[in-house]
């Protein structure tokens, strides 16, 4: 009787053993798996967008549409996958791709020093040269016009870094926004003398109203972003990416959007 009891206690701890190495051998694979053979395994590449940029992005219902998405849904094809989009707030969106909630952001982001610092910027998809849209009228042609004035800026934006970083506190006030359409709609009624964003998103977000666009302040380039570390998964986009450049489907892109 105790032989037989030795026999299951023996083959209880074997089976233990046998399951705890499993676990430590799919949790090694897990964390020495990287993003680019994450993608490649599962087929889906994750996305993160602000879903409030037209017409970048912009959510209809529950449906995200706009630029951004159609460039990554042309991307995805040629890369023989799918890019799935998590809508996520801007001024937390490079935190979620740091922390790993997805694995890119396509999200019509614009490089600045400080951002290229933190996450890797693919070859730009877009030129937005920065600027200001203001009421017919204003005077307003360029930054030092802004002094003593309330100007109205996206959160975490390109546009309010040029503000603030530029101007500081020769303006009255820096007053922020969650969406840019919150930001025009204030200057159409005058709490604000000014928004600060590219160009081509105020023109596109100002259509029929009695507004104007400034001369470019700064050229801004616009980019897929990864983390420092997936190298090679932005080795990929870029390789399928610049071919659609040269192939013209971005111009296309842009006619549809901008132009349309």
């Amino acid at each position: 009787m105790n032989s037989f009891c030795n026999v299951k206690s023996v083959m209880r701890s074997m089976f233990s053993g046998f399951i705890a190495a499993t676990v430590i051998l799919i949790s090694t694979y897990a964390i020495a798996e990287t993003t680019m053979e994450k993608v490649k395994r599962t087929g889906v590449m994750t996305a993160g967008n602000s879903g409030s940029y037209p017409p970048f992005s912009v959510m209809e219902g529950k449906t995200l549409l706009g630029f951004d998405v159609d460039l990554a849904n042309e991307l995805g094809r040629r890369m023989g996958i799918k890019v799935k989009f998590e809508v996520i707030d801007f001024k937390g969106i490079i935190a979620s791709l740091k922390a790993k909630r997805v694995d890119t952001l396509i999200t019509a982001m614009t490089k600045t020093p400080g951002r290229a610092k933190q996450i890797l910027f693919s070859v730009p998809y877009y030129d937005a040269g920065l600027g200001a849209l203001t009421a017919k009228g204003s005077g307003i042609l360029k930054p030092e016009d802004l002094t003593g004035k309330i100007v109205g800026v996206q959160l975490g934006s390109s546009g309010e870094r040029y503000v603030r970083s530029t101007l500081g506190k020769k303006v009255k006030q820096v007053k922020t926004y969650d969406a840019i359409l919150l930001a025009v709609q204030d200057l159409k009624i005058g709490r604000v003398a000014a928004v600060v964003n590219p160009i081509p998103v105020l023109r596109y977000n100002s259509k029929g109203a009695q507004l104007v666009t400034t001369p470019v302040w700064k050229r801004r380039a616009v980019g897929i972003n990864t983390r420092k570390e997936d190298a090679d998964l932005m080795a990929w986009i870029d390789k399928h990416l610049s071919a659609m450049k040269n192939e013209g489907f971005l111009e296309r892109l842009d006619k549809k959007w901008f132009e349309g």
